[in-house]
């Protein structure tokens, strides 16, 4: 079950879960409610909380970069037929959460969920965490699709395990220190369009 940030049945308190983010930490939680942006909860129909959070934008293109993501904080329509794409920047499982594959149950319910509104394109902006442990060199875009197929980045393994594709590499994505840190900025679109 996906219960959407605003909606009657999400909980004030499920907020302070966005303390857990691994992937963007430094995001604050206003952020994730403001503009183009919002926030899923995944739970179960017989658990009182979430196992999962999705941080989620809608956009008009495909983002390359996470200042794409931040945009549009004055936006005041959260959807409307210029918003193609549902874009799932973030996806965590929480501390608490036992649920054997939380995370793949949350994506699948999240594009049901918004495919009954009419949209039909999913994607992520991923991180690559362990590319710099691996590459001594900033590597080739070949390179890294290679890399990334090869199942040795956890989040690639996860995502590509849930079917969905890579779809483009971009130099540049993240500047943030953590993200410079893990893999020089480089960030990955995967693409979960039923099409594939």
């Amino acid at each position: 079950m996906i219960i959407e940030y605003g909606s009657a049945d999400f909980k004030k308190e499920w907020l302070e879960y966005v303390q857990e983010d691994p992937v963007h930490p430094s995001i604050s939680l206003e952020s994730r409610i403001k503009g183009t942006r919002t926030i899923l909860a995944h739970l179960e129909d017989d658990s009182a909380e979430p196992h999962t959070i999705i941080c989620v934008k809608f956009g008009d293109k495909l983002p390359q970069n996470m200042e794409f993501i931040m945009s549009d904080d004055d936006a005041t329509e959260m959807m409307d037929d210029t918003y193609m794409f549902t874009i799932f920047y973030s996806i965590f499982r929480l501390e608490h959460s036992t649920l054997k594959g939380a995370g793949a149950i949350a994506i699948k319910q999240a594009k049901e969920y918004y495919k009954k509104m009419g949209i039909k394109r999913f994607f992520t902006l991923s991180p690559i965490p362990s590319l710099r442990k691996d590459f001594k060199y900033i590597p080739a875009e070949r390179a890294i699709k290679k890399y990334l197929n090869e199942g040795t980045s956890s989040v690639a393994k996860f995502h590509l395990s849930n079917g969905a594709k890579i779809h483009a590499i971009h130099y540049n994505a993240d500047m943030s220190p953590q993200r410079i840190f893990e893999s020089w900025g480089i960030m990955v679109n995967y693409d979960y369009c039923d099409y594939m």
